[in-house]
């Protein structure tokens, strides 16, 4: 008993004592100090000690300042020596002989944000849980510039960081995805009109470098630029420096007001310098260009040297491979040929920058060296693995970002099953899908060669496999189920009917629109299910209605995609039917 009183007094006297210290805070805040020692080292006799106050009217109402409560030598030249947070603030537009910032009536937190009305450090600082105003601190106070200054082209004194931001904002292709009004009108990300109201520089400097840091379901890339500090930061900062409301209208903006549209460089006369210049997102004279294509795609120089980005298929032979038309098309809505793409659309490019593009990538030339003659290995290493992986599993560097994803040739039971395809597919390409057509870039040989590494991969284990031969059933032939000792005769498949069908037996994995996105597709082993309403692929002339009823009676092999053996013909044929009626028109 006597032990749990003295817990509970000395309880008792830890709680005075917090009290007691709360209270002395309150009488002997931190600021008196400071004052004090302002007043010893300017020598002032008279002066008064308390809070200290500027209240600011801007177009967003009234801003309460009490930050030269302890920043008291912020607009006192004399008081350059002083440690802080006593001193003079540095020039915010160096080298201008008078400032034309009166910091006596501004105050520090309409460019240093914090919690202005607060006189404890922490607090005035804004450190503290769900505070979206922490201070700016050195460059980082520029963010603020825009609350008054209406910057979007041209320059502007003491904003260099948000002005650079602005650039990379463009160089590095947001402005593809994100809309920030004035300057861009992207509609694949979330717009960032208004993102220095909405999220701390600390948050959009973690989701710029770690993208689903915040989200998890972001499908923002993560670029290999994210390394470089000063990039972040100036970016971060830029980003910061938007916001809706702002605290001085167009009408009474200060000195060095700026348009608010962004001006880009435009292209002439289409070219091969130009659509390399628009690639790697360079500046034409002192305006930019709206391309940067290299953030998310590489590319070989001549000597085999990669420069570029990870998050989108190499390009070096894509100008051999596709033809102009398919690469103008594709830069201008890449969802025409992968609905699930994370390439945004770049519809605002003109006729003449799309030009230039296309022949800057007809123009590179890096083949693998014919001499000595290069192995199957080394073909694969360099046209192959990026996709369908060092290990031939279909888990290439950039194989995520396909859609579909890239073959597994590890998986014995597909390569027995479908290697009479692997020339064509190489050759010709793979309509509706990523894989691209070689026939301009390797020889017959080389594709014969790339052929037979991949199947020698696996070759000890293909015999373990052996595929049935069936033929499609055609109308008036017996239906290969009997129905209470009847044998029915097939009928031309039904497209209501096979509605039916897929609905009940084929929507869980490929999806009620077919797209392939089921509720128990992502739970799947790679491949995930074929989008069936891609009609570039389901036309082709390969995907044959023959093709179609092997792969739901006897399922793909190595795949996900099971036996259906146990539905009738006719349900099959209905099924395909269904299935020929609703593939989009992606042309």
């Amino acid at each position: 008993m006597l032990k749990d009183y003295r817990i509970l007094l000395a309880a008792c006297v830890i709680a005075v004592g917090a009290m007691l210290l709360s209270i002395a805070k309150l009488v002997t805040p931190g600021y008196k100090a400071h004052q004090k020692a302002y007043a010893k080292l300017t020598g002032s006799t008279d002066f008064e000690i308390g809070v200290k106050q500027i209240n600011v009217e801007t177009k967003a109402g009234l801003l309460v300042d009490r930050c030269t409560t302890c920043h008291l030598g912020a607009a006192n030249a004399d008081a350059a020596a002083f440690d802080q947070p006593l001193r003079t603030h540095s020039e915010i537009c160096p080298g201008l002989a008078e400032q034309p910032h009166d910091l006596n009536k501004i105050g520090c937190s309409i460019c240093h944000e914090g919690n202005g009305r607060a006189i404890d450090e922490t607090d005035a600082h804004g450190h503290f849980k769900h505070w979206l105003s922490p201070l700016l601190v050195g460059r980082e106070a520029q963010a603020s510039c825009a609350k008054c200054h209406y910057m979007g082209a041209g320059t502007l004194l003491g904003a260099e960081t948000y002005l650079r931001g602005k650039e990379l904002f463009v160089e590095k292709v947001c402005y593809a995805c994100h809309t920030i009004r004035g300057l861009s009108d992207g509609k694949s990300a979330p717009e960032l009109t208004d993102a220095g109201d909405k999220f701390t520089l600390a948050y959009l400097k973690e989701s710029i470098v770690v993208p689903t840091a915040n989200l998890a379901t972001s499908t923002m890339p993560k670029f290999n630029w994210t390394q470089e500090a000063d990039t972040i930061a100036a970016l971060a900062i830029f980003l910061k420096g938007q916001r809706l409301n702002k605290l001085r209208d167009e009408a009474s903006a200060p000195i060095g007001m700026l348009a608010a549209e962004q001006t880009f460089a435009s292209v002439i006369e289409p070219s091969v310098a130009a659509g390399e210049a628009l690639f790697k997102g360079a500046f034409s004279g002192h305006l930019q260009l709206r391309g940067g294509c290299i953030n998310c795609h590489a590319v070989k120089n001549s000597e085999g040297l990669v420069q570029g980005g990870e998050n989108g298929p190499e390009l070096t032979y894509v100008g051999r491979a596709r033809s102009a038309a398919y690469m103008a098309s594709h830069i201008r809505n890449p969802k025409e040929d992968a609905l699930d793409t994370i390439m945004p659309p770049f519809r605002h490019l003109s006729d003449t920058e799309i030009d230039s593009l296309v022949l800057y990538l007809q123009s590179l030339d890096y083949t693998l060296p014919r001499t000595p003659e290069p192995t199957a290995q080394a073909l694969f290493s360099n046209y192959c693995m990026s996709c369908h992986g060092q290990n031939l599993d279909g888990n290439g560097s950039i194989a995520a970002l396909l859609d579909p994803l890239p073959r597994d040739f590890t998986a014995y039971q597909f390569v027995a099953s479908y290697k009479d395809r692997f020339v064509n597919s190489i050759r010709e390409g793979v309509a509706g899908g990523a894989m691209a057509p070689w026939q301009n870039i390797l020889t017959e040989e080389e594709i014969e060669s790339l052929v037979t590494y991949i199947v020698s991969t696996t070759e000890d284990r293909q015999s373990r496999f052996v595929r049935m031969d069936v033929s499609l059933p055609k109308p008036g032939d017996p239906e290969r189920h009997r129905f209470r000792d009847e044998t029915r005769t097939l009928e031309a498949g039904d497209i209501t009917s096979g509605q039916d069908a897929f609905q009940k037996f084929c929507a869980s994995c490929h999806g009620m629109l077919a797209n392939g996105k089921g509720p128990n597709a992502y739970a799947l082993k790679h491949p995930l299910p074929r989008d069936l309403i891609n009609k570039k692929f389901l036309n082709q002339s390969s995907v044959t209605d023959e093709r179609l009823y092997r792969s739901i009676l006897l399922g793909v092999a190595g795949t996900p995609m099971p036996s259906h053996d146990h539905l009738a013909d006719q349900t099959i044929l209905d099924i395909i039917a269904y299935l020929r009626s609703i593939s989009r028109d992606t042309n």
